[in-house]
């Protein structure tokens, strides 16, 4: 396998996959092109999430019986179709078809591209470099997302759907890169049952025959579940400061700079912090963001939200992928990250949904209350969970051995 090739094919398909142009006017668009607002755009968020509940953990198993690449091209030509649907929406409804054919194509390259990544490397003999990697993954990500957001912003003023023909373009780059790459090798699964029962197993594999994967799961499940809804109060947050929306992406900007940096760097304090104190470390600066954010609106609010909604995603995302990569086999790895990553669909749902029902009522700053209170309970019930075993195996975070 050409190892080079693919790492560079990787690194093309991470940008053309990130060029989200319409997500810092993504709720300007809603409002001027289909007339919904902050609530109806979270009952949308809930539709998506479901559909990855749904669908995430069956795509892991058809990305780990079928070739990766053309499991992830297939995901990608789903959301070309769904953007495409959001680029022609005018109602409500169709936003929600939107969303939830976009949900689809996220659930097929969930947990398959990091899964690419880690067994390219491995067929090499190379798997002590994923964790610097994947985190290198995880800040391309970001920088250009917030490139995107920037020229997203500037673009949405002069016709409001230049943004999302953009992102449609990068996509198909992302496309054309997905094809290319060599499939890496690796130990191929027969399918002997029910792909049902199988996909049953391997949850049960990883929240209860390894516990440090099931720990991993539902924090990850936890607190990104509150992260993206941090992450969407930005926009409606500028609005009652009555920021001009060509700022918001330069806003967003620096967020995603700021979180593509922790998530570049996060390797350096690998075995420098206990795994205890950087979740609980993690855990206290998401509810400061969230208190500290409810109080004004103001400058300060900005600058909180900007951490509160990337950095930590960026700081967390990679360990949390090493965990599950370094305590499963490869034969089911994208299963498990897909699991992860339908835990978090499956606490966003409720979660959203009551959150968009308080800004209806109480507003954006009340959504923010509510999150710390969530992030404080679940952090509560995680830390007891972990106390009550007697020896509790807390290896959330990797301690550098590789």
């Amino acid at each position: 396998m050409r190892i080079q090739r693919n790492l560079r094919l990787i690194d093309i398909y991470t940008i053309g996959m990130n060029t989200i142009f319409v997500l810092p006017v993504l709720l300007p668009y809603y409002r001027d092109q289909i007339g919904i607002g902050f609530r109806e755009f979270m009952i949308g968020e809930a539709c998506f999430a479901a559909v990855i509940v749904l669908l995430d953990v069956p795509t892991g198993w058809i990305s780990d019986v079928w070739q990766r690449k053309h499991a992830q091209g297939l995901g990608i030509v789903f959301l070309i179709m769904g953007y495409s649907c959001l680029l022609a929406a005018h109602s409500f409804a169709m936003a929600v078809i939107g969303q939830s054919v976009i949900g689809i194509g996220i659930s097929l390259c969930n947990g398959t591209n990091t899964a690419i990544l880690y067994d390219s490397l491995l067929s090499v003999g190379r798997e002590a470099e994923y964790r610097k990697r994947e985190g290198r993954r995880q800040a391309m990500c970001l920088y250009t997302v917030a490139i995107a957001s920037i020229t997203g912003s500037m673009i949405y003023a002069a016709h409001h759907q230049f943004p999302l023909v953009l992102e449609l373009a990068g996509l198909v780059v992302a496309l054309i890169a997905t094809c290319s790459l060599d499939e890496p090798e690796r130990h191929k699964r027969a399918s002997e049952r029910h792909p049902l029962m199988d996909i049953i197993a391997t949850i049960k594999y990883a929240v209860h025959g390894h516990v440090e994967v099931g720990f991993v799961i539902l924090s990850a499940a936890a607190l990104f579940s509150s992260t993206k809804i941090i992450m969407w109060t930005q926009q409606p947050y500028y609005m009652l400061m009555s920021v001009p929306e060509a700022w918001y992406g330069s806003l967003m900007a620096v967020g995603f700079v700021l979180s593509g940096l922790s998530s570049h760097l996060s390797h350096l304090i690998d075995g420098r912090i206990s795994a205890p104190k950087a979740l609980a470390g993690i855990w206290l600066l998401a509810v400061t963001v969230c208190l500290g954010a409810s109080v004004g609106p103001g400058l300060h609010g900005i600058v909180l939200l900007m951490l509160g909604g990337s950095c930590i995603f960026g700081m967390a995302s990679p360990r949390i992928n090493e965990v599950i990569n370094k305590n499963v086999d490869s034969a089911r790895r994208a299963t498990v990250l897909s699991t992860q990553s339908a835990m978090v669909s499956l606490f966003f749902i409720p979660l959203s949904m009551v959150m968009g029902a308080v800004s209806k009522h109480w507003g954006i700053q009340a959504v923010l209350v509510g999150l710390a209170v969530w992030l404080c309970v679940t952090g509560s019930a995680l830390s007891l969970l972990a106390v009550s075993r007697k020896k509790p195996d807390m290896s959330l975070l990797p301690t550098g051995e590789g």
